[in-house]
């Protein structure tokens, strides 16, 4: 960069890359910025090919983890080492059975893969364990890309190593997504966004379980809840993702019958009454059965293990720290009765691979020395089928295992933040002092949390000042979240020099105060901060300025968000701006012609307005689809919007519907939505269910049911409620993703003295661990006073489930418990602790 200084307090023009733009009065010197800062040099250890296209592995490719795909070996990637019958000489894989999925119609993950060799992109299977998942990815990707480079990374940091290489026909293959995910320390939006820039050919490929994505992208359900989860959801909203169904499809298990001729592994697994197809090849059953029938040295074992696993140990887990962790989970006559080889048969019989498959406990290595496993990981199909079912805290002697043995920091803030969840408060205090010594600031902000919560103010007062002297870069954040919402304290750290203090005052701060620091330090190449300060010129009615700079952010093809065109084109409708508007019309942009035909129909051009909407819709832009068949309404265009209709544009056929219904022609309402509801669209669903909830039409609501459409599982269980036919009700209504509907249902089943059904159905939602599920079963526990239910929630980490005791404690009288649950938790065994 170059800069030129100028005295006095006028400026002609400064200059931004390119333009020129002056926002308000400047005082003072200005520093005019031209030119590029000079692009960073490719790292001489990156191999020419990682640009271009992939040839033979040099030892170069070697040392970054490259590979050609063609040359991948699916059982490193996370494809489960698949059963070998007894005395059967098969090969190393199964035959692999087409699935649903890879075609456009079940959510095509092989076209996804076309596309993405194209253009870049970001492809994610969802489903629970052995359910063929990372097996369906590795043939979709070894099919259509042999000849691209793939990336294992071991962590998140390898991925960002990438960023500005500029790699070109490169998979990063990210098997267990929750392993590279940990907030903003983790794999972020960011680092994806720059791997998917335009120019560059980059496929991110990736698995995850149900229950991560689900906790994930959940909303917080009000501004007072906590939003744990920001960094993962905006990762999670760049994928395209694809479901992988539990079980074989009729369609799926038609294959495997014709190819089980030639695969007797096929014959087998198509043979089990109790397992999915998949889950029978990666040996599941055996691994249940090993399980259940372990003595009760090996049962605690794996119990532990999976306990870690459970409360977030991703690392391997050392043997010593089993071997300590287990006494807690025997009896004291088996303790008493243990002979002196308990845990070395128990580790040969928990390691013992079942029919050649996998072992319910995996000896790993992490690649540092040779000879032997330096820890354990649990079968993931075990830990996903005894996870659901754990409501007990471990014992005392797992929590001091973990806090003397575990050799991973990341692990010890994971587990202490799972013994806080759960309320075990002096159990969390080590394992997060643990860390806070190895000086990770973020097991630093959260162990001075704790110590707040407990009224340890000098233990809080010790963690502050460890991060105010923290060399690390993340620590100056953590003092700001350690502030949390005292203004006076973040203030003070944003003199002090604190960015991050700074960037909080600019994105929660009083207006004028945010703009004033904007404008004080941003870079004049700093995109993102112009976009920031339009947004808050807008708060304060500065709409010119505002667009001034969108002008410009769009001139410079700048739209992080995806947001500019519509944020621009709505000033320019509530400005007035109808040439502006039109320009950017005819450039076919859908925003712009969304609002320049509201801003013509408010002055009264109708006409004008929709000429342009038809010239826009139909192309996948919902504001304008929908707004042309809201205006076709207003105006009467009847023959119009069923003309639309009838050529498959939903919007229209609703805006008909409700004029059709309202002529008492209901039948020919509903004609008009089954075709468009049965071809999937949501928008026509909802509004036939509630046509047909509204006509009594049960039984073909039911229909619609049994063919898996949601919105007529609510419509549905609405209309059994009010027969009084609660239990079908109950069945139909967890189908639905109505939270409308969960609050009627659980009101109308307490008041009819069926409070145990109303139970029932929450707990099941709240097995997905969404907040407002699990909120929801808290209230009604606390309601109904059930303390003893409450305290199973506590123990599985529902932290509402905490607040909801205390409060009904206070409401019993027993105002010192609730305070002390509130301060101390409870101990180990479940009793509420009483503080030193």
């Amino acid at each position: 960069m170059t800069g030129e200084s100028t005295g006095g307090n006028r400026v002609e023009g400064s200059v931004i890359g390119g333009d020129s733009l002056q926002i308000g009065r400047v005082d003072g010197d200005v520093t005019i910025l031209t030119g590029e800062a000079p692009r960073a040099a490719a790292p001489e250890a990156v191999p020419e090919g990682f640009w271009t296209a992939p040839g033979p592995a040099t030892p170069a490719h070697r040392r970054l983890g490259l590979l050609p795909v063609r040359e991948a070996d699916p059982i490193r990637l996370g494809v489960h080492r698949p059963i070998r019958p007894v005395g059967s000489q098969v090969p190393r894989m199964p035959a692999y059975v087409p699935r649903d999925l890879d075609e456009p119609a079940h959510g095509g993950l092989r076209p996804l893969v076309d596309a993405a060799a194209r253009t870049g992109g970001f492809v994610l299977l969802v489903g629970g364990s052995s359910v063929g998942k990372t097996r369906s990815l590795y043939e979709a990707v070894r099919d259509r890309l042999p000849d691209w480079w793939l990336l294992h990374p071991s962590g998140a940091r390898d991925i960002e190593q990438l960023v500005g290489l500029a790699p070109r026909r490169l998979v990063i293959w990210l098997d267990e997504l929750q392993n590279y995910l940990d907030g903003e320390h983790g794999l972020t939006a960011a680092t994806v966004r720059s791997l998917l820039a335009p120019g560059h050919q980059v496929l991110v490929v990736a698995t995850l379980w149900p229950h991560y994505y689900d906790a994930y992208t959940a909303q917080p359900r009000s501004a007072k809840d906590e939003d744990r989860h920001p960094f993962e959801r905006e990762l999670l909203k760049q994928a395209d993702t694809v479901r992988v169904a539990t079980g074989f499809s009729a369609a799926e298990r038609e294959r495997a019958e014709r190819m089980a001729e030639a695969d007797e592994r096929l014959r087998v697994a198509l043979a089990s009454k109790d397992f999915g197809l998949t889950q029978v090849i990666a040996g599941a059953p055996q691994l249940v059965h090993r399980w259940e029938s372990a003595d009760a040295y090996a049962r605690a074992v794996l119990t532990a293990a999976a306990d870690l696993t459970l409360l977030g140990a991703q690392s391997p887990i050392p043997g010593e720290l089993l071997r300590a962790a287990v006494p807690g989970y025997c009896t004291p006559e088996e303790r008493a009765g243990a002979p002196a080889d308990w845990f070395e048969a128990a580790l040969e019989y928990t390691t013992r691979p079942q029919l050649g498959a996998t072992s319910p406990l995996v000896p790993v290595n992490d690649g540092q020395t040779m000879g032997g496993p330096d820890g354990y990981r649990v079968a993931d199909y075990l830990v996903q089928h005894t996870g659901p079912r754990r409501r007990v805290v471990p014992p005392e002697t797992f929590w001091t295992a973990c806090a003397e043995r575990l050799t991973g920091t990341a692990d010890a803030i994971r587990i202490g933040a799972s013994a806080v969840a759960r309320q075990r408060f002096a159990a969390a205090v080590p394992l997060l002092r643990r860390a806070a010594r190895a000086g990770e600031p973020s097991a630093i902000h959260q162990l001075a949390e704790l110590y707040r919560t407990m009224g340890d103010t000098e233990g809080a007062e010790e963690m502050a000042a460890l991060l105010a002297a923290s060399p690390d870069s993340s620590a100056p954040l953590y003092q700001v979240l350690l502030a949390g919402w005292d203004f006076e304290e973040i203030f003070d750290l944003a003199l002090a020099g604190n960015e991050y203090a700074i960037d909080h005052l600019i994105e929660y701060g009083d207006e004028e105060l945010a703009i004033d620091l904007l404008r004080a330090r941003m870079e004049p190449d700093d995109l993102g901060s112009w976009y920031r300060l339009a947004t808050l010129l807008h708060e304060v009615g500065e709409d010119e300025q505002a667009i001034a700079i969108l002008e410009m952010l769009l001139a410079r093809e700048y739209d992080a968000d995806g947001d500019l065109l519509m944020f621009l084109t709505e000033l320019l409708q509530h400005g007035g701006h109808v040439e502006r508007l039109y320009e950017l019309t005819e450039e076919g942009y859908f925003f712009a012609a969304h609002y320049l035909a509201v801003l013509l129909n408010e002055r009264g051009k109708g006409p004008q307005a929709l000429d342009i909407l038809r010239e826009f819709a139909g192309q996948g832009h919902m504001d304008v689809d929908d707004l042309l068949a809201e205006l076709l309404a207003e105006h009467g265009r009847v023959d119009e919007l069923l003309d639309r209709a009838a050529d498959g544009d939903p919007r229209s056929a609703v805006k008909a519907v409700e004029l059709l219904r309202g002529r008492g022609e209901v039948e020919r309402a509903a004609a008009l939505l089954r075709p468009l509801a049965d071809a999937g669209d949501a928008y026509a669903s909802s509004t036939l269910a509630k046509l047909l909830g509204k006509d009594r039409s049960a039984d073909e609501l039911r229909a619609r049911v049994a063919a898996g459409d949601e919105w007529a599982a609510e419509a549905l269980a609405k209309l059994l409620l009010r027969g009084g036919e609660l239990e079908e009700a109950v069945r139909v209504a967890k189908l639905s993703i109505s939270s409308l509907l969960a609050d009627d249902l659980v009101q109308e089943l307490v008041e009819r003295g069926r409070a145990e059904l109303a139970v029932a159905f929450l707990e099941e939602k709240a097995a997905s661990g969404e907040g407002f599920w699990t909120g929801r079963l808290a209230k009604l526990l606390k309601a109904q006073g059930r303390a003893d239910e409450l305290r199973i929630r506590i123990d599985m980490g529902d932290t509402g489930a905490a607040e909801a005791l205390a409060a009904l404690l206070e409401e019993q009288g027993r105002e010192q418990e609730a305070r002390s649950l509130r301060t101390y938790g409870m101990t180990v065994d479940g009793r509420i602790a009483r503080g030193r």
